[in-house]
């Protein structure tokens, strides 16, 4: 596991990674990189359930945040795979049936994650 992950998985529940965790481990809010590299650990981990949903969903919030700090003037390129591994998670957040008889984690995030893990041979 990353430093970085180690430092998320060690917090506390109500804690969230802030914008200076992200630059410390990133260097800078534009470092695409580094979120590709995080996002990329963190589906592998959860495909092989060694991470929670709610705590990936939660870390790729904190992510999405700071990936937004980072965009430039007039420049709002979302760095891949992360933000394909975001919406993963982030269509896992709501139910789509208003009865909520629906798991949107077993049939939207975890169909996704897993499609990236094996097409990108993770």
């Amino acid at each position: 596991m990353s430093d970085f992950l180690q430092l998320a998985t060690n917090k506390k529940p109500e804690e969230r990674l802030t914008l200076d965790d992200v630059i410390r481990w990133a260097g800078a809010l534009n470092n695409w990189d580094f979120y590709n590299a995080a996002a990329l650990e963190i589906a592998t981990a959860y495909h092989r359930g060694e991470l929670s949903y709610t705590f990936c969903d939660s870390v790729m919030n904190d992510l999405w945040g700071a990936v937004q700090e980072g965009f430039g003037p007039g420049a709002n390129k979302v760095p891949e795979p992360f933000f394909e591994i975001y919406e993963a998670f982030d269509a896992g957040e709501f139910h789509r049936r208003q009865d909520k008889s629906d798991n949107p984690v077993a049939d939207f995030t975890d169909p996704l994650i897993s499609a990236l893990v094996i097409r990108l041979g993770l």
